[in-house]
């Protein structure tokens, strides 16, 4: 690589658009669908499939929704050369380290420097059918290969999964380059109020109080230190606006529920009074 190229001059999304993932002998069209889903989720762009077993079109964008770009443009070709002639790096991922020397490392570590080969033209993420994996032909083929680190009691992973993760670390990486759009994901404008204020904590703690007294949480007990341990208790959840008026409203509940309460027992009481009147008076009577 020319010393030009030593740092990445592109984008990320200039970056990923330069990627290429092959799949090579798929043979389930749902995990070629969910592939495509996997890309779709990380911003990439381009597939091409070494004959698969397989494909329709119109099943795998009913599979992976809003993926028609994608689908689209996918390539099928009958021979992996076919596939990777175009590319300046071809990259296989396996679960099996080889005995041939060959230069491989985990996907985290290595996107970085693949992003960055993307400057001299595509790059090509070859993986292999689900059943065997890439055969030992074709990783003689490629430059280099990634080693997902996974549980080695149970290191073989799902096609669509493998895919995923490989885009992922890439996308993660392609962030640093500029070019994408970061998803907000600080929540939805109406959760997101200012801070209560003081006012309005002493607003709160007042009725707080009043609610807890109703259904006598202070009876047998210091009313004072019970109040400061939930002061302390409120003012630790740091709660906003918004939630100090749900919990206002709590309060309220709980005020008009021993309202009501108290209504009813009153009516009952006065009720049996009643009938116990009119029972002494027959009995006076007789």
């Amino acid at each position: 690589m020319n010393e030009s190229t030593d740092s990445v001059s592109n984008s990320g999304r200039e970056a990923l658009d330069r990627i290429v993932l092959v799949l090579y002998e798929p043979q389930d069209l749902v995990n070629i669908a969910l592939v495509v889903r996997a890309m779709k989720n990380m911003e990439l762009t381009r597939l091409c499939l070494v004959s698969p077993a397989e494909y329709d079109a119109w099943r795998i964008t009913g599979i992976a929704h809003d993926t028609e770009e994608i689908v689209e443009r996918v390539r099928i070709v009958e021979s992996f050369e076919e596939a990777v002639g175009d590319t300046v790096r071809v990259i296989a991922t396996t679960g099996r380290r080889r005995a041939k020397r060959q230069e491989w490392s985990e996907p985290r570590e290595a996107a970085a420097a693949i992003l960055q080969r993307t400057v001299d033209g595509d790059v090509a993420i070859v993986f292999g059918r689900e059943d065997r994996g890439l055969p030992n032909e074709v990783l003689d083929l490629c430059d280099e290969a990634l080693c997902i680190p996974t549980n080695p009691e149970h290191p073989s992973l799902n096609l669509a999964h493998a895919a995923l993760l490989v885009s992922y670390e890439l996308r993660e990486a392609a962030r640093d380059l500029g070019g994408l759009e970061d998803r907000d994901l600080s929540g939805k404008t109406r959760d997101q109020a200012p801070p209560a204020t003081a006012a309005e904590m002493e607003e709160f703690f007042a009725l707080w109080e009043r609610a807890l007294d109703r259904v006598s949480m202070f009876k047998g007990g210091d009313q004072h230190s019970k109040m400061r341990s939930f002061r302390r208790l409120f003012r630790r959840a740091a709660p906003d606006g918004r939630e100090i008026r749900l919990l206002e409203a709590t309060a309220w509940r709980v005020l008009h529920h021993a309202d009501r309460t108290l209504a009813r027992l009153s009516e009952a009481q006065s009720e049996a009074e009643t009938d116990s009147s009119a029972e002494a008076d027959s009995a006076a009577g007789a």
